[in-house]
């Protein structure tokens, strides 16, 4: 009996015995983990765990997080364990609606003035460009400035161009409303010859004498195409690149393109991505073109027959249509009510949407005004009916002066929204085309995210928005508007994390991988950035200052400042 009654125990010590074994084998074999982060403030945005201190990523995944001692057992040999001191850690940022893969490519052939508080900042910043470059070489700046932000709450002169830049010409776009050119810039441009030349779309002011003043009138395409003109000779693949690069320096490890323009624009982004050098997620989206109009579904349907409704490989991913698909259809930089369209164009997005909707393709639509909104959304309403439109995460773009009824549509049929920065700019002329109080609550993000809706944010820069998110969630938490022009109210405004997730898992649902990315988690891809201030704590009116020290893309580093490492 004896012997009996151990047999079981000795079955028992004998499977524990094993279970020990393999259990110790298989830590053993484990592989370690190439990178550990610890002693940190690790923002996840996972609602299930917060917070942690550490981290670890094996490969390009995520393997382990929380605090500290979660990730001892991933250490090995060869792990790169770096002290965090504790700085903050948030996953990498996604721009969902920004001009980049056109707007980028011009990067360092441009001058930027979103941060000059004074004309004479303004000007010198200019001149000291047009100091490293060559007599007769185009100095510009396209956008993302406004006279209000400035000291002396003008715009420049014609005058004073000439005066600070004698030898370059120079162009200065303000947003889409008019451009300037100095004296050389009208030489160059041959504003004065006879006949004077033809320049598509553009309206020259001229004086009674009949000389051009350098002062030029025109919409967002007659822009686009004399700006093309100008800076012909950049260097388009480097000004990419160095983009890019500015772009992890900020945190950013994602972009989606809501439209680049016509074919020749992507081929520095295809070429980028064929030698394998992209540093960061970019999805685009296809826009109808000039030679479409009339014939747009058509148009559309040709181009889709030998593309998937979508595709993403990881680094580049095609999402669809966007963001103008019926040009008739689009209300540009509208600021006041009274839109409309005809009804040869509503037919037109009609048979766009359902063509779209039938093939399961995703697509964002540009509408500036709560008119535009309304048209577009009863069209959708129409072939909703026939086609269910929650699975293709389609979205409305902007909607500046967008009502709680057109945002209540939105939720009834499964729209996103994203959302950008345009009021920031455009603050004063909202205020000015609108009814009282129209500004207070522009962009509707705060009502948006109330009723329900997936806010995606993004910049719409680089002609009205500032490249690399940060101000972007600045505005949204302090709803303070260029050079101080407007300020929402504190109901209307974001908290920090709430103004965080736009760019970050909401970004990542409206490109279909919130499976993948968008949070700090076990089985995520580590893209995240390392912050060289302390997001949460920090003065609101400095969170514009944020950069990264550390930002990786799929588990691989693609910024690392010298500040990492300071104090270790």
């Amino acid at each position: 009996m004896l012997m009996i009654s151990l047999v079981p125990s000795l079955i028992s010590r004998t499977a524990l015995l094993f279970l020990l074994t393999a259990t110790g084998a298989a830590t053993a074999a484990r592989p370690a983990a190439d990178i550990i982060l610890h002693n940190g403030n690790i923002i996840t945005l996972n609602d299930a765990q917060p917070q942690a201190s550490a981290l670890a990523i094996s490969g390009s995944r995520i393997v382990a997080i929380g605090d500290d001692t979660a990730t001892d057992e991933w250490r090995g040999d060869h792990t790169r364990t770096i002290d965090l001191q504790g700085r903050t850690v948030i996953p990498g940022l996604t721009d969902t609606h920004i001009h980049a893969i056109r707007g980028g490519q011009t990067w360092t052939f441009e001058t930027y003035w979103y941060d000059s508080p004074s004309l004479k900042d303004a000007l010198d910043k200019l001149r000291a460009d047009a100091n490293r470059r060559p007599h007769d070489q185009w100095v510009a700046v396209v956008g993302s400035w406004i006279p209000a932000q400035f000291a002396e709450n003008r715009a420049p002169t014609v005058a004073e161009l000439s005066h600070a830049l004698p030898d370059h010409p120079a162009y200065i776009q303000y947003l889409y409303d008019y451009a300037l050119v100095n004296q050389r810039g009208i030489d160059v441009l041959g504003l004065n010859n006879t006949p004077p030349p033809d320049l598509a779309g553009i309206r020259v002011e001229r004086d009674a004498k009949g000389s051009a003043t350098g002062k030029l009138f025109g919409d967002i395409a007659a822009f686009n195409q004399l700006f093309a003109s100008i800076s012909r000779n950049a260097d388009r693949e480097g000004g990419l690149r160095q983009f890019f690069a500015d772009m992890n320096a900020r945190g950013v490890t994602g972009i989606i393109d809501p439209s680049a323009g016509p074919a020749a624009a992507y081929e520095p982004l295809f070429a980028m991505r064929n030698q394998g050098d992209l540093p960061l997620r970019v999805g685009y989206r296809i826009p109808v073109q000039p030679e479409a109009k009339g014939h747009e579904a058509q148009w559309f349907s040709n181009l889709m027959a030998f593309r998937p409704a979508r595709a993403d490989d990881g680094q580049l991913a095609f999402l669809g249509l966007g963001e103008s698909l019926v040009a008739g259809m689009n209300d540009g930089v509208r600021m006041a009510p009274g839109f409309s369209s005809s009804e040869q164009d509503k037919t037109a997005l009609r048979q766009v949407a359902t063509f779209a909707a039938k093939r399961g393709i995703p697509l964002e639509i540009h509408a500036y005004t709560d008119d535009s909104a309304d048209a577009i959304l009863t069209i959708f309403e129409q072939v909703a009916q026939q086609y269910d439109l929650r699975p293709l995460r389609w979205s409305i773009a902007h909607l500046n002066t967008g009502s709680p009824q057109t945002l209540e549509r939105m939720r009834k049929l499964g729209l996103a929204y994203t959302v950008q920065m345009g009021p920031y700019f455009e603050g004063l002329a909202i205020r000015d085309a609108n009814p009282p109080g129209a500004t207070y609550n522009s962009p509707p993000v705060r009502l948006a995210l109330d009723k329900g809706l997936v806010v995606a944010g993004g910049t719409d820069s680089t002609r009205i928005g500032i490249a690399g998110v940060w101000h972007a969630i600045e505005y949204h938490i302090t709803g303070i508007a260029s050079g101080g022009s407007v300020r929402k109210p504190a109901s209307e405004r974001l908290t920090r994390l709430e103004a965080l997730a736009l760019y970050t898992r909401h970004a990542a649902w409206l490109a279909f991988a919130e499976q993948h990315r968008g949070q700090l988690s076990v089985g995520k891809q580590a893209d995240l950035a390392v912050l060289n201030q302390p997001f949460m704590t920090m003065p609101e009116d400095r969170i514009d200052t944020i950069r990264a020290v550390l930002t990786l893309v799929d588990g691989r580093i693609v910024h690392e400042s010298p500040d990492l490492n300071a104090g270790q």
